[in-house]
C-alpha cells in the first residue's frame, strides 16, 4: 500500500469518500457520539427509563470511529501533498487544545466533588484519582501501556490514547522509509504497547477502504448491507464468549488485556461496519441532493462530536454526583442530553474548532527552528 504514494506524498489509488459519501460519514459520527453519550447516561444511571440500544453500543460505537478514522486521515494523505512534519503538526493541532481541555475540565470537576465528599454513582477505583500520573501519563497518551492509568472522570479517554498512536505508527510506516521505518515502528510500538496494537487493525480497515472505489449496485448493496449488519450482530453477541476464551492468558500470566479484552469480536465487528460503508455509497450517491440539503446541520453535529465524546463523562459524574439525574423521565433524560450537547458545541468552538490557527502556529515554529538548526550547526 505505501509503495502506491506518489513523488509529492499522496498514495495514488481511488477515492472512497466522496463529497456525498463525505456528509453521510460526518451524519455516522454525529450519531455515534451521541449514542456514546446516552449509553453513558444510562451506565452512570442519569437516567433509568426504557432505552432501545444495549449496553455494548457505546462500545461498538468507539469502533465506528477507529475505521472512520482510518479512513478519514489515510484521505487526507491520499488526497493532499503532505511530509512527515505537516501530517504530525496537523494530528497534534487537531488532539491536543480538546485533550488538554478534558484532562483540566475533568480535575476541576473531580476536585471540587471530592472536596464536597461527593461521589459520582459509577467510579472507577484504578482511574478516579487526582494522582499526578492520571495527568501526566495520559497527557503523554502512554496510560495504556502502564495498565489502566487515565485522567480522573474520563474513562473514555483510553480509545483517544489509542487512536494517537495509531496515528504515529501510520505516519511512520508512510513517510518513512527502509532502516528508519522499521526502527521507528519497532520503537512506537513498545511505547504503545501491545494491548493497543490488538485493536489497530479495525483502524487500518479504514485506511485500506480510504483507497478503494467500490461500486456496488442497488442489490448488491442491499446484500452487502444485510451482511455487514450480521457481522456486527455475530461480533456483539458472541464478544463475551470470545473474550472468554482468554482466560486462560489471563489466570496464567496475569496479564489484564483491559479496553482490548474484545479484541477478537472488536475486530470483527469493525470488519461488518467496513463492509457497511461500502453498502452506503450508492446510497450517498443517489441521496446526494438531500444530503447536500442538510450538510449545515450535520457538519455542525460532527463538528463538535470530538469534544462531545471526551468531555460527557465528566459532566455525567458531576451530575450524579451533585443528584442531577433524570431518573425515568425520558423528556428530563433528552433535555440533560440536549444540554451536554450544547456545552461542547460551545466549547468545541474554542478548542476543536481552533485546530487551523494551532496547526498554523505549530508550522510557524517548526519551520523556525528547522531554519535555525544548520545555523547552529
Amino acid at each position: 500500500m505505501f509503495a502506491l504514494m506518489g513523488h509529492q506524498g499522496v498514495m495514488r489509488e481511488g477515492r472512497f469518500i466522496t463529497p456525498e459519501m463525505s456528509i453521510l460519514l460526518d451524519l455516522i459520527r454525529g450519531l455515534a457520539a451521541l449514542v456514546v453519550l446516552g449509553g453513558h447516561m444510562v451506565q452512570m444511571e442519569i437516567y433509568t427509563g426504557p432505552y432501545p440500544l444495549t449496553e455494548t453500543a457505546q462500545h461498538n460505537a468507539v469502533l465506528i470511529f477507529f475505521v472512520l478514522s482510518g479512513l478519514v486521515i489515510s484521505h487526507s494523505v491520499r488526497t493532499r501533498p503532505q511530509d512527515l512534519r505537516t501530517y504530525a503538526v496537523a494530528r497534534a493541532a487537531r488532539i491536543f487544545p480538546v485533550s488538554l481541555f478534558a484532562l483540566l475540565f475533568g480535575l476541576a470537576l473531580f476536585t471540587i466533588a471530592r472536596s464536597m465528599g461527593l461521589e459520582a454513582s459509577l467510579e472507577h477505583v484504578r482511574t478516579d484519582a487526582a494522582e499526578p500520573a492520571n495527568l501526566l501519563l495520559p497527557i503523554l497518551f502512554l496510560g495504556d501501556a502502564q495498565g489502566v492509568v487515565l485522567p480522573p472522570w474520563n474513562p473514555p479517554y483510553w480509545s483517544l490514547a489509542y487512536e494517537v498512536w495509531f496515528y504515529a505508527l501510520f505516519g511512520a510506516a508512510f513517510f518513512l522509509r527502509g532502516k528508519l521505518r522499521a526502527a521507528a515502528l519497532l520503537v512506537l510500538s513498545l511505547l504503545a504497547g501491545w494491548r493497543v496494537l490488538l485493536l489497530m487493525p479495525s483502524w487500518l480497515l479504514g485506511v485500506w477502504l480510504s483507497g478503494k472505489d467500490f461500486r456496488p449496485g442497488r442489490q448488491a448493496a442491499l446484500a452487502l448491507g444485510l451482511l455487514g449488519w450480521l457481522v456486527m450482530l455475530f461480533a456483539t453477541v458472541f464478544g463475551v464468549p470470545a473474550a472468554n476464551l482468554l482466560l486462560p492468558i489471563v489466570q496464567a500470566t496475569g496479564v489484564d488485556f483491559n479496553f482490548s479484552t474484545y479484541f477478537i469480536t472488536d475486530n470483527l465487528f469493525a470488519i461488518g461496519v467496513a463492509i457497511c460503508f461500502v453498502a452506503l455509497r450508492p446510497l450517498a450517491a443517489a441521496k446526494a441532493a438531500l444530503l447536500e440539503r442538510w450538510a449545515g446541520p450535520i457538519r455542525w453535529l460532527a463538528g463538535c462530536s470530538f469534544s462531545l465524546y471526551i468531555l460527557h463523562w465528566p459532566i455525567i459524574s458531576a451530575m450524579s454526583a451533585f443528584g442531577m439525574v433524570a431518573g425515568k423521565n425520558a423528556w428530563l433524560f433528552a433535555a440533560y442530553a440536549l444540554a451536554i450537547l450544547a456545552f461542547c458545541a460551545l466549547t468545541a468552538r474554542v478548542t476543536e474548532h481552533r485546530s487551523g490557527d494551532v496547526r498554523k502556529w505549530m508550522m510557524r515554529v517548526t519551520q523556525r527552528r528547522a531554519l535555525e538548526a544548520p545555523a547552529r550547526a
